[in-house]
């Protein structure tokens, strides 16, 4: 037990440093997470759509780094406009030592160029919250080096405040057809403080999160009415946010109703991780799994679980295929049913 909080307090160090630990959560499979990924990016289909996500971070410190999500969002025509709602969870540590929350409301305009080129530019406002049981803690101090017991008491100073509520601003731009899309987004644009003291180091603020994101989807083959097609989709993601840098690069394929991939995690100074990727899809749902095989100096007992289910009411049996086209614009394959 003793080497297991110790092991945990020592990751923590490294994931939450006591300067700059402020850091958004990232998924793995970002196009399934499109309202976490650029507020620009809602509204694909003209119908609801709803995407749920889950990530468990280095399972073999049981359920010490959870993350969980979702959001709805939907276009409307008459107005060019989309509108959403997303909800986060993240929690480090075993029964929620630090949890950070985010409620957001996202707007997006669209324009469209000609009948095969729509762009979109989105902003978000919402509420962030941030709170840390010190009761949970574990200190030096607090181990007896006989017995490896917890003695309960420490000399540590508990923080002037244990939760942290802030408001919180970003934007977006997208552009995007059935073949293409390419976008930009930042967050966190008032930099919000995340301190539990009074101190006004601006390195205990929440850094401006910057993405740019892009894919292709090809198809192999002939058209054949009714029959899917084999198609191949590259996708890159890359993401800044302080110190942080992360690189996300891979190819999706699939045809009919599975699919699969393998994608790069990079931090510009080491591969972080390999993920694979393997789904289904039915109708209006579609849903996928990954596994991050840790290949950075941390271990590689460092890997992470990811669910996504993505819901979109726009691709039920029955809807004329061409009004979807003309009302929201079709989008590329890896973000639809």
């Amino acid at each position: 037990m003793k080497g297991y909080i110790v092991s945990l307090l020592a990751l923590l160090s490294c994931i939450f440093p006591v300067k700059g630990w402020a850091q958004d959560p990232e998924f793995s499979q970002f196009y399934a997470a499109p309202a976490h990924l650029n507020p620009a990016m809602i509204g694909f289909s003209w119908e609801p759509r709803i995407a749920l996500n889950y990530r468990h971070q280095y399972p073999q410190f049981g359920n010490a780094f959870l993350t969980f999500a979702a959001s709805y969002d939907q276009h409307f025509d008459d107005l060019n406009s989309s509108f959403g709602l997303s909800v986060m969870a993240d929690r480090a540590g075993e029964g929620g030592l630090y949890n950070t929350y985010y409620l957001n409301g996202l707007y997006a305009y669209q324009l469209r160029f000609t009948n095969n080129l729509n762009v979109k530019i989105g902003i978000q406002a919402g509420y962030l919250q941030q709170s840390l049981d010190w009761s949970k803690l574990v200190f030096t101090d607090m181990i007896d080096p006989t017995n490896g017991a917890s003695t309960g008491s420490t000399a540590e100073q508990m923080p002037e405040r244990t939760n942290i509520h802030r408001l919180d601003l970003g934007g977006g731009l997208a552009a995007y057809n059935s073949k293409f899309y390419v976008g930009a987004s930042v967050k966190h644009v008032t930099t919000p403080s995340l301190a539990f003291t009074n101190s006004n180091d601006a390195d205990n603020t929440l850094r401006i999160r910057s993405a740019f994101h892009a894919g292709w989807v090809f198809y192999m083959g002939k058209v054949i009415v009714d029959k899917p097609r084999f198609y191949i989709s590259p996708n890159l993601l890359f993401i800044n946010q302080g110190r942080h840098f992360q690189v996300n690069a891979g190819t999706y394929l699939g045809k009919g109703i599975f699919f699969g991939g393998l994608m790069l995690r990079h931090t510009i100074r080491n591969a972080d991780a390999l993920i694979l990727l393997a789904g289904i899809k039915a109708g209006v749902v579609r849903v996928g799994y990954s596994y991050d095989i840790n290949i950075a100096p941390i271990g590689t007992g460092a890997s992470a679980h990811e669910v996504s289910v993505l819901i979109d009411f726009g691709q039920r049996k029955g809807l004329d295929r061409e009004m979807r086209r003309k009302k929201a614009g079709e989008c590329p394959e890896i973000f639809a049913p």
